[in-house]
């Protein structure tokens, strides 16, 4: 037996040794992996939640389908002015 021979088994025997090992570990790794991809994504979902309650709170809507007025006088004016900024919002 050749020394280059000697290598390439020695080689094989060594990659042989820490395929086995790695796939005896890989499906405790692939659990954790996934575990930790749950938490994450769960934690995003949390913080985009609290993100998007926090805005509407701070900025409530003012979206107007409707104007009602009770008023007598109001000016076209009034009225143009008020129908353009629904119109912009």
């Amino acid at each position: 037996m050749t020394e280059n021979e000697f290598d390439e088994l020695w080689q094989r025997a060594e990659a042989e040794g820490y395929s086995q090992r790695l796939s005896g570990e890989y499906p405790v790794w692939r659990q954790k992996q996934r575990r930790t991809i749950n938490i994450v994504a769960a934690l995003l979902i949390v913080v985009a939640l609290t993100v998007s309650l926090i805005t509407t709170q701070l900025h409530p809507s003012r979206n107007y389908e409707k104007v009602y007025c009770n008023r007598i006088g109001t000016t076209d004016a009034e009225w143009a002015s008020l129908a353009s900024e629904m119109l912009l919002e």
